[in-house]
């Protein structure tokens, strides 16, 4: 008995070697293992790191810090003059100032303990007086920054008052010349008074006084100028130079108002003159603040040139204490270095130890072992799922992976039986019922086509409504306005019998006929224009309707009236709508059998997309050239042939690219905005064209043109689905 159980223990051990979680405990007490090694390295060496570390920290950094603080200092003092003479107000040279005041006190006390950084003494004397210099030259701009800043607003403000008079004797001016103009043209010297005679107002005196007036207008302008490029000028030169012209100008002044010293505007415009030239010529004018302006600028500059060259002294000075520290501390730092080193390739060893066992573990056990027969398992598991129950499941193993590969096959056994039975009984129900769903969505769809070719034809109806208004407002308003001339002269023929009735004169044959005559064309005209108004009304009553009744028609009539019915229906809707419709019309087209309401939809639909096209570049042009001169243009032209009629729309719009030519008479296809077409128009076209026997061809350069042909037969009944 104890045998058996000792027999049945070493069994169970066996067997037990074999499993996957007895395989990865002896990977991972390998790994700790190896773990413990590496920490012990560790902690060994982290000692000796620690006690270099302390030397380099206490004694080496320390001097790093302050060598690159007082680098970092002396770069600030050197960029203070440039920040300084950016300055453009008070307030940002005041705040400018209290940020370098620290500055400045951090740099010198900086300055006092330079010896800490064993520089010769010859560096230490080079730098504490080139900082003494920097110092100075700072101080030196801030006096010049707020001596320009006080200059620059005293020239604003001179600047105005010069801007506000100058806009002030201009404006006068122009007053008065505009006065003497109507006086020296009309003789009104006040509005409220009679003109004066031409000996009085067109003098030569008067002439001359306009002159002068002109002339005094002028030089304040050119003035005005000298000024105005004086406020910006930064060459004294050239303000010397623009000086004198303002004097030059100053001098015609003069001479024009001693021309005009007896006239009445003398006395307005001398003193506005002598005040203007005040204030640009005066102490303390434009002129002589604008000069010392610039020599305060030409001050700045120097000092800024000098500063310049000072400031590369000390930074090299300073760059060369910067390198002193920094390899002290380099030196401090190298026995740490060493320790760290050996540390490193002991650890390096263990981990390299470490890596080669575990790469070993996942290449050999774990990747060629459990993960590949995982993928196996997996993908026929997978494969399975999707119906693949033929082939047999492998069981390659005595452990979990193989347990679960017996347990697949069986599973996969079951599945197949079942599957066979319901398989065919499954797949016919699918099938009726696909076939249901297929039939009833055909149905729907066939309805919605439907629905939409009516809503399409709807809508264009409802588009013409205002083409139609004004199509029928025309000849109303000629009706009216005959009906009007046919009561005056109803009026006259009954004058004229009235008085032959009592006999004061003989009644005058030939008025009467005259009149009569009238009368008579002007019936034909009311009951002409009666009847266009009706052809428009019975027009658009058939194009609300699906008749399709042959008739002969005149090609040529119809293209106009619903080319122009398409015309008035965009403006209705786009008063900035533009289109230039011309027609080359073969006139031997007497009448051709069609269905009128038909091609009627084809002519809207045809003109509609042509306008819109061109009105469409007309927009884009005129957003990259204001000026563009573009027309938008739609020339249609027919043509009698032995067999028909050719018919052609060539509009010079956007174009159809090439890449879309092919499917503009696919149904639902459109380059239009989703609130601006459904892609039904020239699908319903090309199926007007079809039933009438006819072919319809497109051709266009994209950004160009397009152009439509139609061949329409003589008789196209025979080819027409009634």
């Amino acid at each position: 008995m104890a045998e058996k159980s000792s027999s049945s223990l070493l069994q169970s051990i066996k067997q037990f070697r074999h499993k996957i979680s007895f395989k990865l405990g002896t990977a991972l007490l390998g790994a700790v293992v190896l773990t413990l090694l590496a920490s012990i390295v560790g902690l060994v060496y982290l000692e000796q790191i620690q006690q270099a570390q302390n030397r380099v920290h206490e004694v080496a950094m320390p001097n790093v810090e302050e060598a690159f603080s007082i680098s970092q200092t002396g770069t600030s003092i050197v960029s203070a003059v440039p920040e300084l003479t950016s300055v453009h107000s008070q307030e940002e040279l005041t705040g400018l100032k209290n940020e370098l005041e620290v500055v400045t006190q951090t740099f010198e006390n900086q300055l006092n303990n330079i010896d800490r950084f064993h520089l010769s003494e010859e560096s230490n004397q080079q730098l504490l007086s080139a900082g003494s210099t920097l110092l100075e030259n700072i101080t030196t701009v801030e006096q010049h920054i707020e001596q320009r800043i006080a200059k620059i607003v005293q020239l604003a403000e001179l600047g105005t008052q010069f801007d506000d008079l100058a806009t002030f004797i201009d404006n006068r001016l122009g007053s008065e010349i505009d006065a003497q103009i109507l006086f020296l043209a009309l003789g009104y010297s006040d509005r409220n008074e009679a003109p004066v005679a031409r000996d009085e107002h067109f003098t030569n005196e008067q002439i001359n006084r306009y002159r002068y007036m002109v002339d005094l207008r002028r030089y304040t302008t050119i003035a005005s100028h000298f000024v105005y490029s004086a406020v910006e000028v930064i060459d004294s030169a050239l303000l010397e130079t623009l000086k004198d012209q303002f004097e030059t100008s100053e001098y015609g002044v003069d001479r024009i108002l001693g021309f005009l010293e007896t006239d009445p505007i003398h006395e307005e415009f001398a003193p506005l003159c002598n005040q203007l030239y005040v204030i640009g010529l005066d102490v303390g004018g434009i002129f002589e603040v604008k000069s010392s302006l610039l020599d305060i600028q030409t001050e700045i500059e120097e000092v800024f040139n000098l500063h310049q060259s000072v400031s590369e002294q000390v930074e090299q000075i300073l760059e060369n204490a910067v390198f002193i520290t920094t390899l002290e501390s380099q030196e401090a730092a190298q026995s740490s270095i060493q320790a760290i080193n050996t540390g490193r390739t002991l650890l390096l060893i263990v981990n390299v130890v470490s890596i080669v066992g575990a790469a070993l573990i996942a290449f050999a056990y774990i990747g060629r072992r459990l993960l590949r027969r995982l993928d196996s398992l997996s993908s026929r598991m997978s494969t399975m799922a999707q119906g693949e129950l033929e082939e047999v499941v492998v069981v390659d193993g005595s452990d979990e992976i193989g347990d679960m590969q017996q347990a697949l096959e069986i599973f996969r056994k079951n599945a197949l039986e079942v599957q066979r039975l319901n398989l065919v009984e499954h797949l016919a129900d699918e099938l009726s019922k696909k076939n249901n769903e297929l039939e009833d969505a055909n149905e729907e769809l066939k309805q919605a086509q439907g629905q939409i070719v009516l809503r399409e034809k709807l809508a264009a109806l409802g588009e013409l409504t205002a083409g139609v208004a004004h199509e029928i407002r025309n000849p109303m308003n000629f009706i009216k306005n005959f009906s009007e001339s046919s009561e005056d002269l109803l009026e006259e023929l009954l004058e004229e019998i009235l008085e032959n009735d009592g006999e004061t004169k003989s009644m005058d044959v030939d008025i009467v006929k005259e009149i009569s005559s009238d009368l008579t064309e002007n019936f034909k005209r009311i009951r002409q224009h009666t009847g266009r108004a009706n052809r428009i009304i019975d027009d658009m009553l058939k194009m609300g309707r699906d008749a399709h009744e042959f008739q002969e028609s005149n090609i040529n009539v119809l293209l106009e009236e619903h080319a122009r019915l398409a015309f008035h229906s965009a403006r209705a809707t786009d008063n900035n709508f533009q289109l230039d419709i011309q027609y080359e019309l073969d006139e031997s087209i007497e009448s051709t059998r069609m269905v009128p309401q038909d091609i009627g939809r084809l002519v809207i639909n045809l003109v509609s997309n042509a306008g819109y096209a061109c009105n469409e570049k007309r927009k884009l042009l005129l957003a990259d050239d204001p000026n563009s001169d573009y027309v938008p243009t739609l020339l249609i032209r027919t043509e009698m042939f032995d067999d028909g009629v050719l018919i052609t729309f060539r509009d010079n719009g956007t174009g159809i690219p090439e890449s879309t030519i092919e499917k503009i008479f696919n149904p639902f296809f459109t380059t239009k905005p989703t609130d601006q077409g459904t892609g039904l128009g020239l699908s319903l076209c090309n199926d007007i064209v079809g039933q009438h026997g006819g072919t319809m061809e497109v051709s266009s350069e994209e950004g160009e043109w397009t152009q439509m042909i139609i061949d329409l037969p003589k008789d196209p009944s025979q080819f027409m689905d009634v």
